[in-house]
């Protein structure tokens, strides 16, 4: 079974090298090809960038998988994302009227261990199609997403995105991304109470506002997506406070009220609940590290109330 979030597919995609630091998009030189890929791609999708066999990419790099990018099924300009640097280094190479058509990149990640392509997508590589995987790409198999989560990243910083903190940029396997943790993490608000052991909530709770704008994504029409929290607590009415005392009182949105299970009689046991949820979420919603996951409401909350001997209060 794949780490990935539901419905997330890795597509393989070679290209002459990798800095999503100057520029923070994936293009295409047709208009007509880049409009083919939105069809077929989905907001979060994720690319396997690997180094095209060709003498515009340096030599060290053809044919290793130089890292992997998350996208927005967006179309843009590459003038819309790319640093004067990106402009500049296109300019000089002679590549003014390529990659022009574009989609963001939102994250990224930068292989960190030296392997072939060929040994990653042992069925959806072919070296003599070359040209026609930089510009179709191709879709990994279950076998082949397998192998690719087993290599060794580091986060690295997307132009026009918030930088990334020094902790997402330590060096693991790509699996791990996707995986929430399991400690009691900080949060967005600092949690600033002493927790003493004792009966226990576990809760649910859902950004009210937008949660895109939040999350720095752009909204489809059709998309109605949100963040959302689980945790564990022994006072709903502080926890929610905390929460909320990290947002500038000026902010149009706020962590709403909390869904909360029943009385557990200590941490451990709901602690125990909140760990399942965060396994099971994998499933259908997506990690946004710690206790944050990114999907719909609804199916939050069958899965939160679906939770082993929880009753609704």
């Amino acid at each position: 079974m794949s780490d990935l979030p539901k419905g997330t597919q890795i597509w393989l995609r070679s290209f002459y090298g990798f800095s999503p630091e100057e520029d923070g998009y994936v293009g295409w030189t047709q208009e007509s090809a880049r409009n083919r890929k939105l069809e077929q791609l989905n907001d979060g999708d994720l690319l396997m960038i690997y180094g095209a066999s060709s003498a515009e990419t340096e030599a060290a790099l053809r044919s290793y998988v130089l890292g992997f990018v998350q996208i927005d099924a967006t179309p843009i300009r590459d003038v819309d994302k790319a640093s004067d640097l990106g402009m500049a280094r296109k300019r000089e190479a002679g590549w003014d009227d390529k990659w022009s058509y574009a989609m963001p990149v939102r994250r990224a990640w930068r292989a960190e261990e030296k392997m072939m392509i060929s040994r990653i997508a042992f069925n959806s590589y072919r070296a003599e199609a070359g040209q026609a995987l930089a510009v179709h790409g191709a879709a990994l198999d279950d076998d082949e997403i397998a192998q690719a989560l087993k290599i060794r990243v580091s986060e690295v910083d997307v132009f026009g995105e918030t930088p990334v903190s020094e902790e997402r940029t330590t060096v693991k396997p790509f699996a791990e991304i996707f995986k929430p943790s399991r400690a009691f993490p900080g949060s967005f608000g600092e949690r600033t109470s002493t927790y003493e052991d004792g009966e226990t909530f576990v809760y649910l709770s859902v950004f009210q506002g937008d949660s895109h704008a939040l999350l720095g994504r752009k909204r489809s029409f059709s998309d109605k997506s949100v963040a959302l929290k689980i945790g564990v607590t022994n006072d709903p009415k502080r926890r929610l406070s905390e929460l909320n005392s990290g947002l500038p009182p000026a902010a149009i949105g706020k962590w709403g009220p909390l869904m909360t299970s029943q009385l557990f009689p200590n941490k451990a046991g709901a602690e125990e609940l909140e760990a399942l949820f965060k396994e099971r979420a994998r499933q259908i919603l997506e990690s946004l590290g710690g206790e944050f996951f990114w999907g719909s409401q609804d199916a939050a909350e069958s899965l939160f109330w679906a939770l082993p001997g929880m009753s609704r209060f």
